[in-house]
C-alpha cells in the first residue's frame, strides 16, 4: 500500500499536476497536526512536487510562497545533516533536480518575473555563487540584467552562456545590443564559427546583427541577402524577417512589405515580424488583408501576446474606430511596456482622441529606451506642427538628425518644419533637394517640393518634377497631382488618362474619383470607373489641435468613452465585441 507522499509522487510524475497540488496541500494540512506524517526529507519533497505543480498550473503568486519555504527547509536540512552521512551521487548530466538549490531559485524567479518583480528575481539569482550557475539560470540573468540597465552584469552573464552553448543566438544578439564588438563575439564562439555546418553562414549573422545594431541597415541588409542566396538558411523564417525590419527601419517600406509577407506565409503563427507588417498593410490600406493577419477568438486568449494585441488595435485604428483601439493597444503596452510599435500606436490614436499630453508623454517614454527609432521622431513633429508648436517641432526634427544622422527622410522631416514661415521656405526647398540628391526616388521630398513650387508660382517646375517621377514609379498621388494641374490649365485629356491611372492602382481611391467626377464633359467615360470604385473610408493621418505638459505617469490607462452602437460598420465588429466581453469577465 502506498503511502500519501509516493501518492503525491506518481500524480507528479504522471504530470497530474492540479491533482498533485491539491494531494500536496492535504498531505501539508496533516502534517501540521500530525509531524509523524512526514519525516524530513520527504516534508521538503511535498513542498517542492506542491510548487512545481503550482508553477505548471500558472498560479505563481502561491509557487513562489512554496518555492521560498522549500529553500528555507533545505537550508535547515543541510545544517542538520550528519558529517559522517554519505553524500549522494552527483547529478546527471541533461536531467534537471528539482530538488537543488539552483533549481529553487530558478523557478522562485520565474515566478517573480510573472508578478513583474524583476528586481527581486535579479537579486535572488545573484545570490547563487558563480559555479552554481546553470547556462538557463545565467540567460535568465543576462535578460533580467539587460532590461533593466545593469549592463556590466548583463555582459558578463551573456559570455557564460556562450561558454558552454556558443550557438545560444539570443546571447550572441544580447551582446552585440551591449556594445560588445563583433569581433570579441566571434572570438567568444570560434569553436562553432568553424564547424562544417556553420561556417559558410555563422560569420556574415554576427556581422549582420553588429550592422543592425549600429544603425548600419544598408550594410546589414547586403550581409543578410548574401546569407539568403549563398548559404542553407535561404528559406529561414527568421531571416526573412531580419531583412524585413531592417528594410522597415531604412524607410523602404515596399521591400519591407515583400519580405515580411513572405515570411508571415511561410510560418502564420509566429509573432515575429507581425507588428511591422501589420503597420505596412495599414499604410498601403490593405484593410482587408489586415483584418485576416489574426482572428479574434475569445478560446485562446491565452495565446495573445503584446504582438496580437496591438495588431487588432492597428486594424482598429486604421478603420477609424478610435476608442476601440485604444483598449486593444494599451493591453499591447501593459503585457510589454517597451514595445516602440504600440508606443506610437497608442500615441497616434491618443492625438486623435484629443489626448495630446498622454500621447506626447507615450512617445516620451519610448525616447529614453529607442531614441534611435524615427517614428517616435515623426510622431513627435507631425503632432507639434498639427498642434501649431512650430517652434518645438523644428527642435524635435532637429534632434532626429542629429541623432538618426542625415538621410532622405529626416531631412524632409525637418523641411516640413518650415513650411509655415514663408521666410523659412528657401530653408524647406534646399532640404528637399539635398533629400533627392541623396535618394532620387523618395516621394515624401517629391511630394513636399511639389508644394514649394506651387506656392512659389513656379509650375513650369513642378509640372517637370512630377512628371519624371511618375516616369520613376507607380504612384498613385503622383497621377492625381499631375491630373490636377492639367485639369487647371484645361488640358482635359491629359488629366482623364492621369485620374484614370490613379484609379487603376486604386479603385477606391476618393481623389482620383472627384477628379474624375470633376471633369464635367468626360462624365460618360467616367461613370463606370467611378461606379466600380467602392465607398470604403479612407485611412486618417492628420493629426489634431492643441496639448499640453506631460503627466506623471506615461502609461496610465486612459478611459474613453464609446460612442454608442451606430459605429459598428464591419461585419467583424460582433467578433470584436464579443472578445472585449470575454476579456472583461
Amino acid at each position: 500500500m502506498k503511502t500519501l507522499f509516493e501518492q503525491l509522487k506518481t500524480l507528479f510524475d504522471f504530470e497530474l499536476y492540479s491533482n498533485a497540488a491539491t494531494l500536496a496541500n492535504l498531505l501539508l494540512s496533516i502534517y501540521d497536526t500530525n509531524r509523524a506524517t512526514l519525516n524530513p526529507q520527504e516534508h521538503f519533497g511535498t513542498l517542492v512536487y506542491y510548487a512545481e505543480s503550482l508553477f505548471h498550473e500558472r498560479r505563481f503568486r502561491e509557487a513562489e510562497t512554496i518555492y521560498r519555504q522549500a529553500l528555507q527547509l533545505k537550508r535547515l536540512l543541510s545544517k542538520n545533516k550528519s558529517p559522517n552521512c554519505k553524500t549522494t551521487a552527483g547529478p546527471v548530466p541533461g536531467v534537471v533536480d528539482l530538488q537543488s538549490e539552483v533549481e529553487l531559485k530558478y523557478k522562485t524567479a520565474r515566478c517573480l518575473i510573472e508578478m513583474k518583480c524583476y528586481r527581486d528575481a535579479i537579486v535572488l539569482l545573484q545570490s547563487l555563487a558563480l559555479k552554481q550557475r546553470t547556462p538557463k539560470v545565467n540567460m535568465l540573468l543576462s535578460k533580467l540584467c539587460h532590461n533593466h540597465g545593469h549592463e556590466r552584469s548583463a555582459i558578463g552573464t551573456y559570455k557564460e552562456v556562450l561558454k558552454e552553448c556558443p550557438l545560444a543566438l539570443e546571447a550572441i544578439e544580447g551582446l552585440l545590443t551591449l556594445g560588445v564588438k563583433g569581433i570579441e563575439v566571434n572570438s567568444l564562439i570560434v569553436d562553432a564559427t568553424m564547424a562544417p555546418q556553420c561556417n559558410e553562414w555563422m560569420s556574415s549573422w554576427i556581422k549582420a546583427h553588429a550592422n543592425i545594431q549600429a544603425r548600419k541597415y544598408t550594410e546589414a541588409i547586403q550581409t543578410l541577402r548574401s546569407i539568403e542566396a549563398n548559404t542553407c538558411l535561404r528559406n529561414y523564417h527568421q531571416l526573412l524577417v531580419l531583412i524585413g525590419e531592417c528594410y522597415y527601419h531604412n524607410g523602404e517600406y515596399e521591400q519591407a512589405y515583400i519580405a515580411l509577407k513572405r515570411a508571415h506565409a511561410m510560418q502564420p503563427h509566429s509573432k515575429s515580424g507581425l507588428q511591422i507588417l501589420a503597420i505596412l498593410m495599414a499604410k498601403n490600406k490593405k484593410i482587408t488583408e489586415l483584418e485576416k493577419l489574426i482572428t479574434p477568438s475569445p478560446s485562446l486568449l491565452n495565446e495573445y501576446t503584446s504582438e496580437m494585441w496591438f495588431v487588432m488595435g492597428q486594424y482598429l485604428f486604421a478603420t477609424g474606430k478610435y476608442e476601440k483601439a485604444v483598449y486593444f493597444v494599451q493591453k499591447a503596452c501593459f503585457q510589454n511596456s517597451r514595445n516602440v510599435e504600440a508606443l506610437v500606436l497608442k500615441a497616434e490614436v491618443l492625438f486623435q482622441v484629443k489626448k495630446y499630453q498622454q500621447g506626447i508623454a507615450h512617445l516620451r517614454y519610448g525616447q529614453q529606451f529607442a531614441p534611435y527609432r524615427y517614428e517616435i521622431h515623426k510622431a513627435l513633429v507631425d503632432n507639434y506642427l498639427n498642434m501649431g508648436r512650430t517652434r518645438e517641432a523644428q527642435l524635435q526634427a532637429l534632434k532626429a538628425v542629429k541623432v538618426l544622422g542625415e538621410s532622405a527622410r529626416t531631412l524632409v522631416l525637418m523641411a516640413r518644419t518650415y513650411m509655415k514661415d514663408e521666410a523659412a521656405r528657401p530653408k524647406a526647398k534646399a532640404l528637399c533637394l539635398k533629400a533627392l540628391d541623396m535618394n532620387e526616388n523618395f516621394l515624401p521630398a517629391v511630394y513636399l517640393l511639389a508644394e514649394l513650387y506651387l506656392r512659389e508660382n513656379d509650375l513650369s517646375a513642378r509640372m517637370k518634377l512630377l512628371k519624371k517621377h511618375a516616369m520613376l514609379s507607380k504612384n498613385c498621388k503622383l497621377h492625381i497631382m499631375l491630373g490636377e494641374m492639367l485639369n487647371n490649365e484645361k488640358d482635359h485629356s491629359g488629366a482623364l488618362e492621369h485620374y484614370s491611372i490613379a484609379l487603376n492602382m486604386d479603385p477606391s481611391n476618393r481623389a482620383a474619383i472627384t477628379g474624375l467626377l470633376l471633369l464635367g464633359k468626360h462624365t460618360g467615360s467616367t461613370s463606370s470607373a467611378v461606379s466600380n470604385a467602392g465607398a470604403s473610408s479612407s485611412y486618417l493621418e492628420s493629426m489634431v489641435e492643441d496639448g499640453s505638459d506631460m503627466p506623471d505617469n506615461p502609461l496610465e490607462m486612459i478611459e474613453i468613452r464609446t460612442t454608442g452602437a451606430n459605429e459598428m460598420e464591419s461585419e467583424s465588429d460582433a467578433m470584436w465585441s464579443d472578445l472585449e466581453i470575454e476579456i472583461n469577465q
